[in-house]
Formats: C-alpha cells, structure tokens, sequence
C-alpha cells in the first residue's frame, strides 16, 4: 500500500535514516493469520501488530500486521491528503505498525536489541511527530491540540494482560512528558524543523538514554 511506504519515507527523512527494506514486503492484512497469531478479532490491539521472532542464526523475521478494514479506510480517505477526525484513528494505527517496523530493522541493522517498552514510546513519539508535521505544514495549523488529544483522550485496551497495559501506559506517560517539551519548543520556534537535531537525536538512544532524558528535564 502506498500510504505506509509514504509513512516509512517520512520516517526516514525526519530522522535520516537509511533503510534497505519496505514495509510493504513485510505486510500482511489476514486475519486469519492474525487470530492464529494470538489476535483478538475486534479489539485495539489486532487493529496493528509487528511480530518479531529470532532464528537460531540470528536472523530476525518480522511480519507487519495490518487489519483490512483499517487499509479499505485508509484507501478511501488519505491522511496525506487531507487529516481528520474520521480517518486520525486508522492513520495512527498504520503509523504506528510503520513506526514499529521501521525501529526495528533500523536497529536490526546495529545489532541493537530492542524492548518492547522502547518500541512503544519511540512509536508514540512518531504519532505526535508526524501528526504535527502534518497538521502544521499541510494545513497550516500550530498541533494545539493534538498533545492533549494523543495522551490524554486515548485508551488503553482493557482486554489486554496486566504487564501489556503497564507497558503501554508507562510508553505513553514518557511520550506525553517528552512531547509537551518539543510542543513547548514549537510554540516558541513556530518551526517543527528546528527540532530536528533533537529528534534525530533522540531516536538514536537506548531505552535507558530516553527515560534518562525525559527524567532529567522533568
């Protein structure tokens, strides 16, 4: 699908990233192989899934799930184009298995590991990034409200185990701490590329140097 090779390419531009794989050689939108996978049919989490599993080689497979009904959407109302209420959920929820995809073939490429909350708050982060990139220089609007309505609007799946729910709270607790700092430093700016440096730089860090630097300046 076009949409989330769009979605890669933004990725990689905002944090110069080179990358030799596409998502889209790694996606599948079968629910079949979804609810043999351990999906829900219906809930949040079988909305987007990345599922990674390492071969006694060392190689790393990984396999991007998104659901069909999501693309169809998506389809027939491109974010890209025009970003709205009807189509902010399923945007998001393609951008985050991007998200996903993208830090761990990046990292893959280091010999990084990877945990799975690291994976979370990186991805929140991309949501807000990208999302403010598209409000503010395709439609010309400041993301003003887009922090509140990321962090504190969104919902946890309830059907999801108590150390998944821990995981994604905590993603999101750092990601809005880390993210009302760039949203302050773009009201003062009124230049998200003036972010970049930090952006890129953050992104680069483990998970330990990411909450270090949330906590620091908390």
């Amino acid at each position: 699908m076009r949409l989330l090779e769009q979605l890669q390419a933004m990725l990689h531009q905002t944090y110069d990233l080179e990358g030799q794989h596409c998502v889209t050689d790694f996606l599948t939108a079968n629910p079949a192989l979804a609810e043999a996978l351990g999906l829900r049919p219906g809930s949040a989490a079988a909305r987007e899934q990345v599922l990674v599993s390492q071969r006694e080689d060392d190689c790393v497979d990984i396999a991007v799930y998104i659901a069909p009904e999501v693309l169809a959407r998506l389809a027939d109302s491109d974010p890209l184009e025009k970003l709205h209420d009807g189509n902010l959920a399923d945007f998001w929820a393609a951008l985050e298995g991007v998200s996903h995809f993208v830090y761990l073939a990046w990292n893959a490429t280091l010999d990084k590991p990877v945990t799975r909350l690291e994976l979370e708050l990186q991805g929140e982060v991309d949501k807000f990034v990208l999302t403010a990139l598209l409000l503010a220089v395709r439609q010309g609007r400041a993301p003003d409200a887009l922090h509140y309505g990321l962090f504190r609007q969104s919902r946890v799946d309830p059907t999801l185990d108590a150390p998944s729910r821990a995981r994604y709270q905590a993603a999101s607790r750092y990601a809005e701490e880390y993210c009302g700092r760039l949203l302050a430093r773009f009201h003062r700016h009124r230049d998200l590329g003036a972010l970049t440096p930090e952006l890129r730089r953050f992104y680069r860090m483990t998970q330990r140097g990411k909450l270090s630097c949330i906590g620091a300046a908390a």
